[in-house]
């Protein structure tokens, strides 16, 4: 069994062309069983199998994809690198403390109401 690595590369495609930023279908066969891999554009998919189905040399030819064979020690590398997990509000508010405009201090102003406001005769 052979590991792969395979990159969508549809992200550095020209805007025009007609696969620009789409998703694939990697079609596979894995123990008798038909089995299909979607990847989006510029994710890398690491897929072991004994040897590369028609649908990734379909995608091959037409430079869509990027597929690298790797050993065993390289797969052990990219596993145990850990990835920072961070949700979508993390992000946000990252985003937006460092975007975040010093706001000027306002010189604050007493309002007199009318009930406040005593005649003398």
């Amino acid at each position: 069994m052979n590991t792969y690595k395979i990159t969508n590369l549809t992200n550095q495609a020209g805007k025009r062309d007609v696969k620009y930023n789409s998703t694939l279908d990697i079609v596979y066969v894995d123990s008798m069983m038909k089995k299909t891999v979607k990847i989006k554009p510029g994710e890398t998919v690491y897929l072991t199998i004994s040897s590369l189905p028609l649908s990734v040399h379909r995608l091959r030819v037409k430079k869509l994809i990027s597929v690298v064979e790797i050993g065993k020690t390289e797969l052990k590398q990219t596993m145990n690198v850990p990835v920072p997990t961070t949700t979508v509000r993390e992000r946000a508010t990252a985003k937006a403390k460092t975007t975040a405009k010093p706001v000027a201090k306002k010189k604050s102003t007493k309002k007199v109401e009318e009930s406040e406001v005593t005649e003398t005769e």
